[in-house]
């Protein structure tokens, strides 16, 4: 009776450490969770354009794009988007993909040499590493989403790219009382 006490207890143990408030890493987030459920209500989607998916990590251009459909990498066109520094000679640096384990080391080397930088967070990662997240916003960084996933926005339903972008901002403001007000496409 006591041995299985203690398995019970051990096995709670386990489980709290290895649970997540957070979907899995480096997948798209499911869009059935009653979490992603609440944020769609928010949001109306009627508005949204129908684009065709294009699937693939990334999608290439297309010889024939669809009437209004802008892809930077294709048409560069801009629309209202921040493209480039309005001050002349000014610089602007960014880091995608993080944080990772790497990361402290290059925030010691920004403070040394007074640098402040943008970091476009995947969630996922931030999600691994909150007291990065924490030092990043300490140290005078902005913050802004890469997504959840990394995976190509074209290649997704517009519910999923509200996950995508939702769960990053929430662990974002969870360890941080941050609001993120920029993003980047992976």
């Amino acid at each position: 009776s006591s041995s299985l006490s203690l398995l019970l207890f051990a096995l709670a143990i386990v489980h709290a450490q290895t649970s997540s408030p957070y979907p899995p890493p480096d997948q798209v987030p499911p869009i059935d969770s009653p979490q992603v459920q609440a944020w769609l209500k928010e949001i109306d989607l009627t508005g949204a354009p129908d684009i065709p998916l294009r699937p693939g990590n990334p999608p290439g251009c297309v010889s024939n794009p669809v009437p209004d459909e802008c892809n930077w990498t294709c048409q560069k066109c801009p629309a209202d988007d921040l493209i480039d520094c309005s001050v002349p000679n000014t610089w602007g640096i960014t880091f995608d993909d993080g944080p990772s384990t790497v990361t402290p080391s290059l925030l010691d080397y920004l403070k040394a040499s007074n640098v402040p930088a943008t970091f476009f967070l995947m969630g996922s990662n931030a999600a691994k590493y909150p007291e990065t997240l924490k030092r990043q916003v300490a140290d005078g960084h902005h913050l802004a989403s890469h997504t959840w996933s990394h995976h190509a926005l074209t290649s997704l339903s517009n519910e999923q790219i509200v996950a995508e972008m939702k769960w990053t901002e929430k662990v974002v403001l969870d360890h941080t009382g941050m609001r993120m007000k920029f993003m980047r496409p992976p």
